[in-house]
């Protein structure tokens, strides 16, 4: 079978730079879909894109679709065949149907019964004629947030289309799309080399080709040709560049030339907080910014420009230095005007902005996150719980400000920056800009533990706010990111080790929520939060150990979370020894008989040793006493590997006891003593896993 490249470019205006690489995506994927359904082979499948063209090349494509054959069924053989087995006007209708005579005609059996079959053979097409007809329907239905109709077109799209570049091998896939028909010319950059040009299917010439017309089309080189630029442009200035993933992303999809260049910004602007600078430049800009050795932020910026020649290249800089300018004024302006009065001042201003409907105002949230912090604190550090009081009153006071209002995505820093100008220990300046962290996957948390205080007292009372009110995250709908803020405590507890209950602080957050009709309260409430916390918890620690362990380990209890991973670990490193099945499997076997009967036991049943009548059930007993002590310790300690060796010790006893005694005997004083002796076992190795969850 014969085959031959693919190759589709749809060109047209300006994309938005976040809609090109999901766009060309798709389109490339859904091109793949489109072959695979029509029984095409082809190989490699590759989308390249620039802010003018959305491009997919598939190597390899089969040049006809193959031959089809099935076996298609026709009536029930009760009204096939007559009396004399003589085929009848159904059956007939059938075969001439299918183009066939009636000695092609089988019997099939099917779940209904017995039915006329013949096998149906149907000639596969010309795959550029298949693309043809299917191409329109797939540029109609790509995936854009908005689309628009231009001219007299009926058809949308997300910009209006130009040209259309359609080749399989070296023949034209003939369509037309939104009154553009098909060709085998591209355009080149619209302002350095707008005119059009022959390209083939073969993807380095294509390549090569664009690059003549000054588009580089591959946006990884386009990506790299800009990390490489902006990071020369910036050493030749004396600087290091602040990587910057995001804008650099956003770069690549604007420009199809790109061109970095250097440009520059009044040093007195660097009173202004580095990070605002930063935000302005990159937010307003799409600048890159750069620090010099000492650690501070020069008065440099990276420009990548889309339209430059050499000549144009000063004028550039200068423009890009004059919008800076103007928007770095604004910024100064913000901060002299919002630091004329102390960061305490903007507290009462909270007041005004309501919350939650049924939660009160932001002042009133202040006062719970006060509160609550200061609980926290006084079991998790005392001697610095005035320092944490002060960061949990001023951390949202930042949101009343002008700054803020500007660059919401500031919070926080802003605060941490005016608490520093007003002359607030640097204690509490980090804890205001720490407390929203982690602020996203791969965030640092807090790096002390006054601002881990006000951060999990901030992250704790908004969900159970939103948790009193009905606003429950479910399946993919979470707007106030209540999974982001449950997983913020839970990394918080886990890789700080702080020792405080969930519990504490679940109770803690719905005392200080107000008595209102709309808000809900009680145990159902706390449960709930409760099981939404062990979700995250699970599905944090499943991207780094087996399902069944860690939900072995958070049935015994997750209370404190600092032990959790601990647990784990030790659980998991024990698994890959040899004697984990076997150990595994007699303690499972504890943990069962304990769920399934242990309910009849009375409360504050325990052991009579007097009553233990054989001596198997004496040795477990025995065993259990003298691993009791060591096992607490370990545990206590946080010494889990050391806690599951004393475990082990007891593994011969737990069998022989299963050997030679029987539990559910009629003797209710006996049975009850025998469930208790295995409900001292199975507590033993509950303080670090359920075991019966454990898949041996």
């Amino acid at each position: 079978m014969a085959f031959a490249p693919l190759l589709i470019e749809i060109g047209c205006e300006e994309i938005p730079a976040g809609v090109v690489p999901v766009a060309a995506q798709a389109l490339s994927l859904r091109l793949a879909g489109l072959l695979d359904a029509a029984g095409i082979e082809h190989g490699a499948v590759r989308w390249l894109g620039t802010p003018r063209r959305l491009v997919a090349h598939i190597d390899g494509v089969a040049l006809q679709q193959p031959d089809r054959r099935e076996i298609v069924t026709g009536p029930p053989v009760r009204a096939a065949k007559d009396a004399a087995g003589n085929w009848t006007k159904a059956a007939e209708g059938f075969a001439k149907g299918l183009g066939l005579d009636t000695s092609a005609l089988t019997i099939e059996q099917t779940p209904k019964g017995e039915y006329v079959a013949a096998q149906k053979t149907t000639q596969g097409r010309p795959s550029d004629a298949v693309l043809a007809e299917a191409l329109p329907d797939l540029l109609r239905n790509l995936p854009f947030p908005k689309k628009m109709r231009w001219a007299r077109e009926r058809e949308p799209f997300i910009r209006p289309i130009h040209w259309i570049v359609a080749l399989l091998g070296d023949a034209i896939i003939p369509l037309q799309f939104a009154g553009v028909q098909s060709d085998r010319e591209t355009r080149g950059h619209r302002f350095y080399c707008n005119h059009t040009a022959v390209v083939t299917c073969d993807l380095d010439a294509y390549v090569r080709k664009l690059a003549d017309l000054k588009v580089m089309v591959d946006p990884d080189a386009r990506r790299d040709f800009i990390r490489r630029g902006v990071q020369a442009l910036c050493a030749e200035a004396g600087g290091t560049w602040i990587e910057d993933e995001a804008t650099l992303e956003t770069v690549t999809f604007l420009t199809e030339w790109p061109a970095p260049l250097l440009g520059s910004f009044d040093a007195a602007f660097l009173e202004i907080p580095a990070r605002v600078i930063q935000t302005t430049l990159r937010e307003n800009q799409k600048l890159f910014t750069m620090l010099g050795p000492d650690g501070h932020l020069l008065p440099r910026f990276v420009a990548v420009a889309n339209t430059l020649s050499e000549a144009s290249r000063a004028t550039v800089a200068t423009g890009n230095a004059r919008v800076v300018s103007a928007r770095l004024s604004d910024a100064r302006f913000f901060v002299q005007e919002d630091t004329r009065v102390p960061l305490e001042a903007y507290l009462p201003k909270l007041g005004d902005r309501i919350y939650l409907q049924g939660l009160g105002t932001t002042e009133h949230r202040v006062g719970r996150i006060l509160a609550l912090a200061g609980a926290i604190a006084a079991d998790l550090c005392p001697a610095e719980r005035e320092r944490v009081e002060r960061a949990a009153l001023l951390c949202k006071c930042d949101l009343a400000t002008r700054m803020v209002f500007e660059f919401p995505e500031l919070q926080g820093f802003v605060g941490a920056d005016y608490a520093r100008r007003g002359h607030e220990h640097a204690t509490v300046v980090r804890a205001i800009a720490e407390h929203y962290q982690p602020r996203f996957s791969g965030d640092a948390v807090p790096s002390d533990a006054v601002g881990a205080c006000v951060a999990l007292a901030d992250k704790i009372e908004a969900i159970a706010g939103c948790f009193a009110l009905g606003l429950v995250p479910t399946g993919a709908q979470d707007p106030y990111a209540l999974r982001r803020q449950a997983l913020g405590i839970l990394r918080i507890l886990d890789e700080s080790g702080y020792h405080v209950e969930l519990t504490q602080l679940i109770d803690g957050a719905l005392a200080g929520l107000p008595h209102d009709a709309s808000v809900k309260s009680g145990d159902d409430l706390r449960a709930q939060i409760q099981a939404f916390l062990r979700g995250r918890l699970a599905a944090m620690l499943q991207a780094s150990f087996p399902t069944d362990l860690v939900e072995a380990v958070l049935d015994a209890g997750f209370e404190h979370v600092a032990t959790v991973r601990p647990r784990l670990r030790a659980l998991d490193d024990l698994r890959q020894s040899a004697d984990f099945a076997p150990l595994a499997a007699a303690f499972k076997r504890v943990a069962n008989i304990v769920r399934k009967q242990g309910g009849e036991l009375p409360a504050g049943a325990e052991v009579d040793e007097t009553i233990c009548a054989l001596p198997a059930e004496r040795a477990l007993h025995l065993a259990v006493l003298g691993a009791a002590q060591a096992v607490g310790a370990a545990v206590q300690e946080g010494r889990y590997a050391e806690a599951l060796q004393h475990l082990a010790v007891i593994k011969p006893q737990v069998d022989a006891f299963f050997d030679a005694v029987m539990v559910m005997v009629d003797d209710v004083a006996l049975r009850h003593n025998r469930l208790a002796l295995l409900r001292s076992c199975a507590g033993l190795f509950a303080q670090v896993a359920d075991f019966a969850r454990i898949q041996a």
